[in-house]
């Protein structure tokens, strides 16, 4: 089950923590230092946590850095997922432990203040606002929400993504159905419409990715809050919190949605769109790429924003882009070239229409080629749209944590078909205690 996935939460923080105890605060390199040169190519070691199509699609990238940068070599190695609290960033804290750390990491973006806080990574702010390509107000609205810290920016967008709707336009036009749904409710309506068949040949109307990051959108949706202002408290079990998972259960104790379960819940669920099992499904833009290959010219499909109810909020996905404290000055200056070579136009454009995830910068719009490939690629273009509706998460230490507790309860909610309100309010007592150190 993927609960044992996320039980590496807990781990990182105590483990991190632990780390900010004994260390200092991290110094700004100075600029003679970031202009320090070699004859030899400056080596860098970047770690990522990006498997299958898109690793392979990672090392494409940055073999065409090296071919452009003779003086900088960046080795880039497969760390294992990525994902809160997932492989990458346990081997990330155990070099941090053993003094051996990368010096360019692939940072998830609720991972964030788990490790800024820790001091483990290096304030960007500087270099950003010196910078030709990266200055924060290069980069598109909402995109930054991950990459600060209490003020400071400690990332740089990398990879990023936003959950959407994604529907099979073929099954619509057969129930009648003219548009995707905008709200939840109407998500309930058209669930219903479009389910159809019985046993295996059953086709469902809806299926809900089983996880806490759409599970975020839910409650920011619903009118609700993750924890409190002061981050001391959890707040996710109210019913404005709980409305948008409760209308999702509805429809599965009904029989016109379904899940996906055990570990490879997410790409199965992405699965069972792509082969016509269900008419529409919550998940990554990150993975239009892979549906896009996938269904072929099976049917006709599209992308819509994530449903609205009392608001519509979503929110940032996929990773950002830090340099470890303690990187020696010249891997800093080749690093950050690296960084600020990932994110301008043409390359952000090029890993875009390879993945699928959205490109960073607000130049890219203005590029008729872009314009022209979001014409004949139009489901690309909705996080473009829904990036400006992202919300930070709660910029907590403990966060990843208390997701933890929330993943279980999200499984106990949608496999087990467990009570919402109180499920979700055990998982609240969790967090709470975990936010008072008790």
């Amino acid at each position: 089950m993927f609960a044992k996935r996320v039980t590496k939460f807990g781990a990182v923080v105590l483990a991190l923590t632990t780390l900010m105890a004994v260390d200092g605060a991290v110094q700004l390199p100075s600029a003679a230092a970031m202009q320090k040169s070699s004859k030899a190519p400056v080596q860098v070691s970047f770690w990522y946590g990006l498997g299958g199509q898109l690793g392979n699609d990672v090392q494409l990238m940055v073999s065409r850095f090296n071919a452009a940068h003779p003086g900088i070599h960046v080795t880039a190695t497969y760390q294992g997922s990525y994902s809160g609290g997932g492989p990458e960033q346990q081997k990330l804290l155990a070099a941090i432990r053993a003094g051996d750390a990368p010096d360019v990491a692939q940072m998830e973006v609720h991972s964030m203040p788990v490790f800024a806080a820790a001091g483990r990574l290096l304030p960007l702010t500087h270099l950003m606002m010196a910078s030709k390509s990266d200055k924060p107000g290069d980069f598109l609205t909402g995109m930054l929400v991950s990459t600060q810290y209490k003020g400071v920016y400690y990332g740089v967008p990398f990879n990023r993504s936003v959950p959407v709707l994604f529907y099979n336009k073929t099954m619509f036009a057969k129930a009648h159905i003219a548009t995707p749904p905008a709200t939840w409710a109407q998500v309930m309506v058209d669930a219903k419409k479009l389910t159809h068949g019985s046993g295996h040949s059953k086709v469902y109307g809806f299926e809900p990715l089983v996880d806490w990051w759409p599970w975020e959108a839910s409650v920011w949706s619903g009118g609700g809050h993750i924890l409190s202002k002061n981050l001391t408290s959890a707040q996710f079990a109210t019913p404005a919190a709980t409305r948008v998972i409760s209308m999702e259960q509805t429809l599965l104790k009904q029989g016109y949605a379904e899940v996906q379960t055990g570990p490879q819940y997410w790409t199965e669920t992405t699965q069972a769109f792509i082969h016509g099992q269900v008419a529409m499904d919550i998940d990554s833009i990150g993975d239009s790429g892979e549906v896009a290959k996938g269904v072929g010219n099976s049917f006709q499909w599209g992308t819509a924003m994530f449903p609205a109810n009392a608001l519509r909020a979503v929110p940032p996905g996929g990773g950002d882009a830090v340099i470890l404290a303690g990187t020696p000055a010249a891997q800093q200056a080749a690093a950050w070239t690296f960084i600020q070579w990932w994110t301008a136009a043409a390359q952000t454009i090029q890993w875009s229409e390879m993945t699928g995830y959205v490109p960073v910068q607000k130049s890219v719009l203005n590029i008729p080629s872009y314009k022209a490939y979001l014409k004949s690629h139009p489901q690309f273009a909705t996080a473009l749209t829904e990036l400006k509706y992202q919300h930070a998460a709660p910029a907590s230490p403990q966060y990843l944590s208390i997701l933890q507790y929330v993943q279980n309860a999200l499984q106990g909610v949608f496999d087990l078909r467990q009570p919402v309100a109180s499920t979700m309010q055990n998982a609240v007592k969790q967090a709470d205690s975990q936010l008072s150190g008790n």
